[in-house]
């Protein structure tokens, strides 16, 4: 969403309105420091279009703000949004080409000044005009040696006072306008606000499962390292006592007890058994899962990919390549890449995702389209390592605990489009330790 800055509402409802608007267009890009040609052309149009909507649309007003189209550059543009008040009025006359109602756009674009406004601006958006609607015209142009910050924003502010010296009948339409900007900027700031909640949700939800990840294994692992260590010395007792019960001449009483020794020797070994069993029971938070539709599911659950509007490239996901994975913590990790991609592509850019199977491994990498910008070459080469961006690293740091957890790795580096993530899983799963490792 492009970052405004409403300047000035004017109402255009009669002939003196016109050189009014004119006059304001020029005080205003002056003030800026537009070129002297530049003045002209926007005065005069802005004077041209004020009269088109007096004599044709019953008057109108003309909203007049800074706009930054990319809230990450920092490119500024003048905006002028005309707005008719009724539909079209102009009767029909001895030119009625020229003079008569539109019926269709081609005729509506044929009315002057419209089509001398597309050499004038780069951007331009006609809409209305015709079945009753009432015209609406939105031009933008660029302007030079401007910064968005609070520099410009007390600079707007002298402009301000000095555009309504003479404005009185405007105060109204600019209130309301400013009205209408304070409540757009607090539902921008809801809307950043429920981002932040929802990221922060997601980083509990991540805290919380790595904690039950961590215990799970604990658990795992201390319970196979004290079978091994009570089945030893079992294994020796039960061995030794057999030994001994194969020698001849042995009393009654003593073949009874080396065979009681036999029988708890072996009733050891069968709950060290039972003990294993239990413990790959509790390893139940892994299991065979669909990495493709992980991935789509990762990619609904990133934020940033639907704020910056970046469009996911997919190859490769329409296999069935299934990992032995917890699907909820790798989605996390997953989504993390995602985001780490999707920050360093421009706005409208795509990230490209690639699944497949190489020998023993199942990869999937992530790369984004690099800015061609020196802060985001940094963040990529940084994400490496803790000598790199503290967020970034975080983020990473994250991913490769869950990684290694799912005996797998994170690979990052430079590719042709900009930064690649590469998660690398073990094609066969064995109790700690995957196959090849």
């Amino acid at each position: 969403m492009a970052d405004q800055l409403h300047i000035l509402t004017l109402i255009i409802e009669q002939q003196r309105d016109i050189p009014r608007v004119r006059d304001k267009i020029k005080l205003l890009t002056r003030a800026l420091g537009c070129p002297r040609l530049q003045v002209t052309r926007l005065a005069t149009a802005a004077s041209e279009i004020s009269r088109l909507l007096e004599t044709g649309f019953s008057g109108g007003k003309v909203r007049i703000a800074l706009v930054r189209p990319d809230p990450e550059q920092e490119r500024l543009e003048l905006e002028m949004a005309f707005s008719g008040r009724s539909s079209c009025t102009v009767p029909a006359g001895p030119d009625r080409r020229a003079r008569a109602c539109p019926l269709d756009r081609k005729t509506l674009l044929a009315m002057p000044p419209l089509p001398a406004l597309a050499g004038i601006f780069p951007s331009l958006q006609v809409e209305g005009g015709l079945l009753g609607a009432p015209l609406s015209i939105r031009t933008r142009s660029p302007l030079q040696d401007l910064s968005w910050g609070a520099e410009l924003l007390d600079r707007i502010g002298a402009l301000r006072r000095e555009l309504f010296a003479d404005t009185e009948e405007s105060y109204l339409e600019n209130l309301r306008a400013k009205h209408e900007e304070v409540i757009r900027l607090l539902r921008d700031a809801q809307e950043r606000n429920q981002l932040l909640d929802r990221m922060n949700s997601e980083l509990l939800q991540l805290t919380n499962d790595l904690e039950e990840l961590a215990q799970e294994r604990t658990i795992i692992e201390m319970s196979l390292r004290i079978a091994d260590r009570i089945r030893n010395p079992a294994t020796v007792i039960g061995g030794l006592a057999r030994q001994v019960l194969r020698r001849a001449g042995l009393d009654e009483s003593t073949v009874s007890k080396l065979r009681q020794i036999v029988s708890q020797a072996d009733r050891i070994d069968g709950i060290l058994h039972q003990f294993h069993r239990m413990a790959a029971e509790r390893h139940n938070l892994f299991t065979q899962i669909s990495l493709p539709t992980l991935v789509r599911e990762a990619i609904q659950g990133c934020p940033i990919i639907r704020q910056r509007r970046v469009h996911p490239i997919l190859a490769g996901l329409e296999q069935d390549i299934r990992i032995h994975a917890n699907r909820k913590i790798l989605r996390v990790a997953i989504v993390h890449v995602l985001r780490q991609a999707a920050t360093a592509t421009p706005r409208d850019g795509r990230i490209f995702i690639t699944a497949g199977e190489e020998g023993q491994t199942v990869f999937l990498t992530v790369t984004g389209q690099d800015q061609a910008s020196g802060r985001e070459a940094r963040a990529c080469s940084g994400a490496g390592g803790p000598e790199g961006m503290p967020g970034q690293v975080t983020g990473l740091t994250l991913v490769r605990q869950i990684m290694a957890e799912h005996r797998g790795s994170l690979h990052v580096g430079k590719a042709e489009q900009g930064c690649r993530y590469r998660l690398e899983f073990p094609r066969t799963w064995h109790e700690g330790k995957a196959a090849g490792q």
